[in-house]
C-alpha cells in the first residue's frame, strides 16, 4: 500500500491522494488528523493544514506514522520540488545517521581521520588527546550537532574544542564556525577559558554575560554596537542570563558574520519540557551553525530528560520517537522492548567515554573510626533515643521534609553537637522551610550542647589535624569536605596552622570577582581554585560538594582528600571525589581518600550505605550508553538509608 504526498504551498496544504482503507481507518491516523484539524477533502484526497516553517516536520511525522500502519510514500510519483527537497533531505539524514554511528564503532574513513587527526594536533599543541577523546572530537566535527555524555574528568571540553578547532579550519560555508557560544552554570566559565587557554596556547578573546554585566551593556554587546569586542571568539552565559537575554541572542547568532557553534555546557538544565530555560534555547537553536549538548548524567530523572536534548542538536526532528508519556513509563520499569529501540534512535547522535575508559590512578581508601567523649556519645543518644523511634511513627514516615529534618540532627550530633545550636536554614542548601522539628531548646540535654566545646572535645578534630599534617608534609596539598558550614569554619579555624594557605569554598562564595564581592572583601571561588591549583606553597582547600561542581578539576594539584562528614547522596559523594579522580595523561598519580566516622553512629551507617550506592551507580555508569539512576542513588535519605539507620540503632539497643 501506498499513498502520494505533496505541499499545495497557495493553499497551505499538505495533500494525500490514493489514501488506502487502512489509512483511512486507522485510529492513529485519524487522531493525527484531528489534532492537526485535517479533513477528508475528497474520496482520494486529504488535507492537512501548514505553513512554510512547519511541513517539513509534519511530513516527518506522517511518515512516521504512515510506517506504523504500513503505508508506503510513493517517491516515484513526480510531486513538488518542495516535497522532492524533504525526501532528498530524509534520504541524506539516514544515510548520515548511519555513518555517524558507525564513527564511534571504529568504522570510519581513515583518510579523512587522518586528515582531522592532523588538523587537531597542528591547531591544538597544547594538549594531546588519548584515542577516545580523537574519536569522539571527530564524531562532533564529521555530525556538527552532537551530544556528549561522557562521565565527569573524561575531557569533553577538550574534545569540543578539538572539533570546533577542525570545524573553524573548513571552507564549507555550511560547516565552518568561527565563535563559541557556551552557555553553562556560572562554575564552568573558568573551565572554559582555561582550556582553551591550554589548548591553543593562547589566552581566548572571551566575553561573559551575566546578571553582573548591565542591560545596556549586554545589549550593546550582543547588537554588535561595540566595535572593539567585534574579534570576541568565545561568549560565555548562564541559562538565566540566556532566557533573560533572548531576542538579544537572536540577533547575535544570526549575525551573517558569525558562524556560532553553540555548546550546553551541563546541559541537563534543560531537562524540563515546559522550562523556560529550555524553552529559550530551543528557540534560538536553529540559527546556530553547530550545536553541541554536554553532560555526564542525560537522564537524572527519566528517559523524558532525553526530549530536549535531541530537540536542541536537531531542531524539528524527532529523533527520540516517543512522547513523553511513554517515556515516563520507560523510566518507571513499563515498555521495556521499547526501550531498546529508543536507544537505537538516539545511538548516532552521541557520544560517551566511561569510567573504565580512563584509565584513571588507582585509588586507595582509608577509615578512621573515631569514638566519641563522654559529653559528645550523650549527646548523640539523647538525640538518637528522640529521632530513631520517632522514624517508625507510620504517621511521620510519609513526611519526607521532616524526617529529613530530624536525620541531619542525627547526623549533626555525630559530627559536631555545636552544631544543633543553630537552625537547619543555616545551611541554605539543605533547602529546608519549616521549624527546626528536633531543636536543642526541645531536647533534656540542651544544657550539655551549649556547654559542648568543638575545639577541645571534639575528637574528629584531632583526628581531622593529624591527617592534615601528615598529608600536607608529604604531599603539598589536600582537599577537605564536610556538608555543614559551621564545620567549614571550625576546619579553618582548627587547621590553620597546616598550611601556608588556606581557604574555604562554600554556598557564600561569590563564583567569580566583581567590584561589590571585592569591597566586602570576600574572595571568588575562581580564584580561590586557580590559586590552589598553580601555587608552589603549601595548601588546603576545605570545601562542601554542594558548593564545587562537575566543571571544576583539582586533580592536578591535589592527590589526597579528607571526608570530615558525609550524607547519604552518592551521586553528590562520587561527584565530590571526581574532583581529584579525572584523566590524566599516563594516568596521574595513585588518589588517597580519608573518612573520618564517629563509632556507632548515623556515620558508620552512611559509609556503609554509601559503598553499597557507589558499587550499584559504578556498575550503571560502566554499562549502559544512558544509564538511568535509581532515584534512591542521587537522593539526601531513601527508605533504604531510613530503614538501615532503624536497624542499626536496634541492634546497639539490642547490646
Amino acid at each position: 500500500m501506498s499513498v502520494v504526498v505533496d505541499y499545495d504551498e497557495k493553499a497551505g496544504y499538505l495533500v494525500i491522494s490514493n489514501a488506502p482503507d487502512a489509512l483511512r481507518s486507522s485510529q492513529l491516523f485519524r487522531a493525527f488528523l484531528r489534532q492537526q484539524k485535517g479533513h477528508f477533502e475528497s474520496s482520494q484526497a486529504i488535507v492537512v493544514p501548514c505553513t512554510t516553517t512547519n511541513f517539513a516536520s509534519l511530513y516527518r511525522t506522517l511518515t512516521k506514522i504512515f510506517g506504523r500502519i504500513g503505508v508506503a510514500v510513493d517517491e516515484e510519483v513526480k510531486v513538488s520540488q518542495t516535497i522532492r527537497d524533504i525526501q532528498d533531505d530524509e534520504e541524506q539524514f539516514k544515510e548520515f545517521s548511519h555513518f555517524a554511528e558507525a564513527i564511534w564503532h571504529g568504522d570510519l574513513n581513515t583518510t579523512d581521520f587522518e586528515q582531522f587527526t592532523q588538523t587537531v594536533t597542528k591547531s591544538c599543541p597544547g594538549r594531546k588527546l588519548y584515542p577516545l577523546q580523537l574519536l569522539s572530537a571527530y564524531h562532533l566535527a564529521f555530525s556538527q550537532h552532537g551530544c556528549n555524555f561522557s562521565v565527569p574528568g573524561s575531557g569533553k571540553t577538550t574534545i569540543v574544542l578539538a572539533a570546533f578547532a577542525f570545524l573553524r579550519s573548513v571552507n564549507s560555508p555550511y560547516r565552518n564556525v568561527n565563535h563559541l557560544l557556551i552557555v553553562g552554570p556560572l562554575s564552568s566559565f573558568n573551565a572554559w577559558e582555561e582550556e582553551f587557554s591550554v589548548i591553543f596556547n593562547k589566552k581566548p578573546r572571551a566575553k561573559r554575560i551575566t546578571g553582573m554585566l548591565s542591560a545596556q551593556d549586554r545589549r550593546a554587546y550582543l547588537r554588535g554596537h561595540k566595535f572593539e569586542e567585534l574579534d570576541v571568539e568565545m561568549t560565555l552565559t548562564s541559562y538565566q542570563s540566556f532566557m533573560g537575554t533572548e531576542e538579544d541572542f537572536q540577533v547575535f547568532v544570526q549575525n551573517p558574520n558569525r558562524r556560532v557553534m553553540m555548546i550546553l555546557d551541563e546541559a541537563h538544565y534543560i531537562k524540563r519540557d515546559d522550562g523556560e530555560w529550555a524553552s529559550a534555547v530551543l528557540r534560538i537553536a536553529p540559527y546556530a551553525t553547530s550545536r553541541i549538548a554536554l553532560t555526564g548524567t542525560p537522564t537524572p530523572n527519566g528517559y523524558e530528560d532525553l526530549q530536549n536534548l535531541f530537540r536542541f542538536i536537531h531542531p524539528g526532528r524527532n529523533i527520540v520517537g516517543f512522547p513523553t508519556g511513554t517515556l515516563k513509563s520507560m523510566s518507571e520499569g513499563h515498555f521495556q522492548p521499547a526501550l531498546e529501540d529508543l536507544k537505537k534512535r538516539v545511538r548516532p547522535f552521541f557520544t560517551r567515554i566511561r569510567k573504565r575508559d580512563l584509565g584513571l590512578a588507582p585509588i586507595r581508601e582509608i577509615r578512621t573510626v573515631v569514638s566519641m567523649d563522654k559529653s559528645q556519645r550523650a549527646i548523640y543518644q539523647g538525640i538518637e533515643n528522640l529521632i530513631v523511634p520517632r522514624l517508625l511513627d507510620r504517621d511521620n514516615y510519609q513526611q519526607s521534609t521532616l524526617i529529613r529534618a530530624r536525620l541531619i540532627r542525627l547526623r549533626q550530633a555525630a559530627t559536631n553537637p555545636s552544631l544543633l545550636l543553630g537552625p537547619l536554614d543555616a545551611d541554605g542548601v539543605l533547602g529546608l522551610e519549616i521549624k527546626d522539628s528536633v531543636s536543642g531548646a526541645e531536647l533534656t540535654i540542651a544544657q550539655n550542647v551549649e556547654r559542648f566545646d568543638p575545639a577541645s572535645q571534639l575528637r574528629k578534630i584531632e583526628t581531622a589535624l593529624q591527617l592534615t599534617e601528615k598529608v600536607v608534609k608529604s604531599e603539598g596539598k589536600v582537599v577537605i569536605w564536610s556538608y555543614f558550614l559551621g564545620n567549614l569554619s571550625l576546619l579553618s579555624h582548627e587547621l590553620s596552622e597546616c598550611a601556608d594557605i588556606v581557604n574555604v569554598i562554600s554556598g557564600a562564595t561569590p563564583i567569580s570577582d566583581s567590584d561589590k564581592d571585592e569591597a566586602k572583601g570576600l574572595e571568588s571561588r575562581e580564584r580561590i581554585i586557580h590559586q590552589f591549583n598553580t601555587t608552589n606553597n603549601s595548601a588546603i582547600l576545605i570545601a562542601n560538594p554542594q558548593a564545587v561542581g562537575e566543571s571544576i578539576s583539582l586533580h592536578r594539584a591535589a592527590h589526597s582528600a579528607i571526608y570530615f562528614d558525609r550524607d547519604f547522596n552518592a551521586a553528590k559523594f562520587i561527584q565530590s571525589r571526581d574532583r581529584i579522580h579525572r584523566y590524566e595523561s599516563g594516568g596521574g598519580l595513585p588518589k588517597t581518600y580519608y573518612y573520618i566516622v564517629s563509632e556507632d553512629t548515623v556515620e558508620e551507617v552512611i559509609d556503609q550505605r554509601l559503598v553499597v550506592k557507589e558499587e550499584r551507580m559504578t556498575k550503571l555508569i560502566d554499562t549502559d550508553d544512558i544509564p538511568l539512576f535509581d532515584k534512591s542513588l542521587s537522593s539526601d535519605e531513601s527508605t533504604a538509608d531510613v530503614q538501615a539507620i532503624i536497624r542499626a540503632y536496634e541492634q546497639r539497643k539490642a547490646n
